[in-house]
C-alpha cells in the first residue's frame, strides 16, 4: 500500500512539473498599433523611394506613349494610396511593411523579451497566462526616428481606428 501511495505522489509531482502554468513564466506577446507603423512608414525615406520609383515609371510610360502601362501604374498608385488609408486610419495589415524591417522587428522583440509580435487589433483573445507588451514606440523608431513622427503618434493613443468599411469609403487626394 505504501508503494502505491509513493507512486501516486511521484506521479502527481510529475504532472505538476509538466503543467505549464506551474513551471513557466507567462508567455510575453509584443503588440503594436498598426496605424503607427503605417504612419511612420508613409513618412520614411523607404516609402519616398517607393513612390518616386512609381512616379518615374509612370512618367516614362507616358513619354513612351505606353498608355496601357501608364494606366496600370496610375491604378497601382491609387491602390497604394487606398491601402495606406486602410493602414493609417483603420486596422489594415502592415505585415508587408514590417517584412521590410524584419531584422528590426526581431531586435525589438528580443529587447522586449517577447515570444511573438502581433498587431494589437489582431489579438482577439488572450488567456490570463499571456502577458502583452506594447512595442509600438520602439518599432516606429526603427522605421522612422523623426521627432515629427513621435508627435503625430501621440494623437493615435486617444483615437480609435476607423472601422474598415468607413476607411474604404474615404476619398483620397491624388
Amino acid at each position: 500500500m505504501r508503494t502505491i501511495r509513493c507512486m501516486i505522489a511521484a506521479f502527481a509531482l510529475f504532472l505538476a512539473s509538466t503543467d505549464p502554468s506551474m513551471s513557466q513564466a507567462p508567455v510575453r506577446v509584443g503588440v503594436f498599433d498598426s496605424r503607427a507603423i503605417a504612419i511612420a512608414y508613409a513618412q520614411s525615406p523607404a516609402f519616398g523611394q517607393e513612390i518616386q520609383l512609381l512616379k518615374t515609371q509612370f512618367q516614362q510610360a507616358k513619354a513612351a506613349k505606353n498608355d496601357s502601362l501608364a494606366a496600370q501604374l496610375e491604378t497601382k498608385g491609387q491602390t497604394r494610396q487606398k491601402l495606406l488609408s486602410l493602414q493609417g486610419f483603420s486596422i489594415g495589415s502592415v505585415s508587408e511593411i514590417l517584412a521590410l524591417y524584419k531584422d528590426a522587428v526581431a531586435g525589438v522583440a528580443k529587447d522586449a523579451n517577447v515570444s511573438t509580435v502581433v498587431s494589437q487589433y489582431e489579438l482577439l483573445y488572450q488567456s490570463p497566462e499571456i502577458e502583452t507588451v506594447d512595442i509600438t514606440e520602439p518599432l516606429v523608431k526603427r522605421i522612422n526616428d523623426s521627432p515629427r513622427i513621435s508627435a503625430m503618434l501621440d494623437g493615435l493613443k486617444n483615437n480609435k481606428p476607423l472601422p474598415l468599411l468607413d476607411a474604404i469609403g474615404m476619398k483620397s487626394d491624388h
